[in-house]
C-alpha cells in the first residue's frame, strides 16, 4: 500500500511539472553586474535540479574515494575471516576423524585472523594434548591468553581440564586462581570441586562446598554425589575413633544409609579396632540399598555371633540367589559358625559363578578349620593356578 501511494504522488508531481512547463509563459531574469540572463522559470527549475544532482553525485564520489582504503582493508579482513572459517571447518572435520595432527595444523594456521580465534587456539591445544605434545599445548594456550586477555576464565578452564590428568597440582592452582578472580563462576566452581574430590583433598573441598551450593554450580544429582564423596572421604581420613564417631553422628538419616558413606565408616572403624554397632549399621543400610561392598563387609565383621548374621544374610538369597559376593559372605559366616558343609557349599557355588583368589583362600581356611588339610592344600593349589591364569585371560 505504501509503495502504491509513493508511485501515485510521484505521478502527480511529474504531471504537475509537465503541465507547468507547457503553460508557463513567464520569464526569469538574473542580473549580475553587466550580465543579464533571461530564461523561463521551468528551465531555471530544471537547471537547479540538475545542478543539485550533479553536486550530490560529486559529494558521493568524493566520499567513496575517501573511504576506498578503509573499504579495501575491510574487504581484505572479510576474506581473512572466510579463510579462517574454512580452516576451522577443516580442523573440526579432521578432529572428528581422529586426525589430531591435521586438525591442529588447520586450526592454528589462521587463528590470528579469525573472529573466533580463541576457539582456534583452544581446539588446537586439545589436539596437541591428544598427541602428547605438551609443549605445543602450552604454547597454544599462551597464545590464546595473549590475544584474548578478556577470555581468561574460558582459557583457564580449558587449560585446567587438559592438565587435570597429567599435572593435577598445576590444574588445581589454575582453578584456585580463577575462583579467586571470579568466585561466582559456575563452571570454575564445578571443575574445581570435582578435581578436589578426585585428588581427595577433603578439607579444601569442605571449604569450597558452601560456594558450590550458593551459586548452584552443580545440578541436584551431581551435588548430592559430590556431597556423599566428601562425607565418605572425611570418614576415610578420620584420624581417630572420636573424630569418626563425631562425623557419623552429624550425618542425616539418609546419609547414614548411603552405601558409599556407610562402607567408609565401616572400614575406618575396623581399621581403628572398633566394630561396635557396625552390624546394625550395615543391616540398616542394606534394607534401603542393596550394595555388594556392604554385603562383603558384613561377612568380615568379627564382633558378635556369626550364626545370627548368617541367618540374617540367608534372607537375602531370595532376591539374590546367584550373587557371588553374597555367597562368599554366607560361606564365610557358615564356616565361622562351624557349619562346615554348608559353608563349603556356599563357597564352591561362589567360585562357580566368579572364581576369585579370596574365595579360594576362604574355602581353604574352612577345610583347615575342619581338619581336612589335604583338601585345603589342594584348594591353595587351585588358587595358585587361578592366579597364574588370570593375567592371561585379561
Amino acid at each position: 500500500m505504501a509503495t502504491l501511494l509513493k508511485w501515485l504522488l510521484g505521478f502527480l508531481l511529474a504531471t504537475g511539472l509537465a503541465t507547468l512547463a507547457l503553460y508557463d509563459n513567464g520569464t526569469l531574469s538574473l542580473v549580475w553586474f553587466d550580465w543579464v540572463i533571461e530564461t523561463s522559470l521551468t528551465f531555471a527549475l530544471a537547471a537547479l535540479i540538475a545542478g543539485f544532482l550533479l553536486v550530490y553525485a560529486l559529494v558521493q564520489l568524493t566520499f567513496w574515494i575517501w573511504h576506498v582504503p578503509r573499504n579495501w582493508r575491510r574487504r581484505r579482513q572479510m576474506k581473512r575471516y572466510a579463510k579462517a572459517e574454512n580452516r576451522l571447518s577443516k580442523g573440526l572435520m579432521a578432529q572428528e576423524t581422529g586426525d589430531w595432527h591435521q586438525a591442529e595444523k588447520h586450526l592454528i594456521a589462521t587463528a590470528k585472523y579469525s573472529e573466533n580465534g580463541v576457539m582456534h587456539y583452544l581446539a588446537a591445544a586439545k589436539m596437541a594434548h591428544n598427541q602428547g605434545a605438551i609443549d605445543r599445548q602450552k604454547h597454544h594456550i599462551a597464545q590464546a591468553k595473549e590475544a584474548y586477555p578478556h577470555e581468561l576464565a574460558t582459557i583457564g578452564l580449558v587449560e585446567a581440564r587438559l592438565l587435570a590428568k597429567t599435572d593435577a597440582e598445576e590444574a588445581l592452582v589454575i582453578l584456585a586462581e580463577l575462583h579467586r578472580l571470579e568466585p561466582d563462576h559456575k563452571a570454575v566452581l564445578a571443575d574445581y570441586a570435582q578435581l578436589l574430590a578426585d585428588q581427595q583433598l577433603w578439607s579444601l573441598l569442605a571449604t569450597l562446598m558452601p560456594d558450590v551450593k550458593q551459586y548452584q554450580a552443580l545440578g541436584k544429582d551431581d551435588l548430592l554425589t559430590l556431597q556423599n564423596r566428601l562425607l565418605a572421604g572425611q570418614l576415610q581420613t578420620a584420624v581417630d575413633l572420636s573424630q569418626a564417631e563425631a562425623l557419623w553422628q552429624s550425618l542425616t538419616r539418609g546419609q547414614q544409609v548411603t552405601p558409599s558413606i556407610v562402607a567408609e565408616y565401616v572400614d575406618r572403624k575396623r581399621a581403628l579396632a572398633d566394630e561396635t554397632g557396625l552390624t546394625e549399621s550395615l543391616e540398616k543400610a542394606l534394607r534401603k540399598h542393596w550394595d555388594e561392598r556392604l554385603v562383603y563387609q558384613y561377612g568380615r565383621i568379627e564382633l558378635g555371633p556369626a550364626f545370627t548374621r548368617l541367618k540374617h544374610a540367608e534372607k537375602w538369597l531370595k532376591a539374590h540367589p546367584e550373587n557371588p559376593v553374597l555367597l562368599l559372605t554366607l560361606g564365610r559366616l557358615a564356616c565361622r559358625s562351624q557349619l562346615w558343609g554348608q559353608g563349603r557349599t556356599f563357597l564352591q557355588e561362589s567360585l562357580r559363578l566368579q572364581p576369585e583368589i579370596e574365595t579360594f583362600h576362604t574355602l581353604a581356611q574352612c577345610y583347615e578349620a575342619e581338619g581336612l588339610d589335604a583338601k585345603a592344600a589342594l584348594t591353595y593349589k587351585e588358587a595358585i593356578l587361578q592366579l597364574e591364569q588370570k593375567p592371561l585371560s585379561q
